[in-house]
């Protein structure tokens, strides 16, 4: 267990967190694009945000299929199976990330500073579990 913890500092890691970064950019920027374009009184509205999630998913799992775990994948191509299974990994870790924040929040009250507190260990919380389940059931070494 103290060898996957130890993960955590490797340049794979590093690697997963700037990835992260550029998803966030991008689903941000595709929301903002789509928002200057969609009616505030439309149903839509509610659906922008999947939009630039969704791209952003797609482009963490190229990045990080052709640089993060280069070193497992080198001998394969990124796959549907894949992209699914890591867009349920990236949905997966949204559970420790809500617990995380639900904990904060329960410890040390409501308040504008908690809950940026609580904010920033749930997003440290769900990226772990999603580099875990990255590295070891997206982008494990096939046999």
């Amino acid at each position: 267990m103290l060898k996957h913890l130890s993960s955590l500092l490797s340049p794979q890691f590093i690697k997963f967190c700037v990835v992260g970064g550029l998803g966030l950019v991008t689903d941000q920027t595709i929301f903002f694009l789509l928002s200057t374009v969609v009616d505030p009184a439309s149903v839509l509205v509610n659906f922008v945000w999947v939009v630039g999630y969704l791209l952003a998913v797609v482009q963490n799992y190229l990045i990080n299929h052709y640089w993060t775990f280069k070193a497992q994948t080198s001998e394969t191509r990124p796959t549907g199976k894949g992209l699914v299974v890591f867009l349920l990994v990236s949905l997966t870790s949204l559970i420790p990330r809500f617990i995380a924040y639900k904990g904060v929040l329960v410890l040390f009250g409501v308040s504008q500073l908690t809950m940026n507190l609580a904010n920033l260990c749930g997003i440290v919380a769900g990226t772990v579990v999603n580099f875990f389940g990255s590295k070891f059931i997206v982008f494990a070494k096939k046999a």
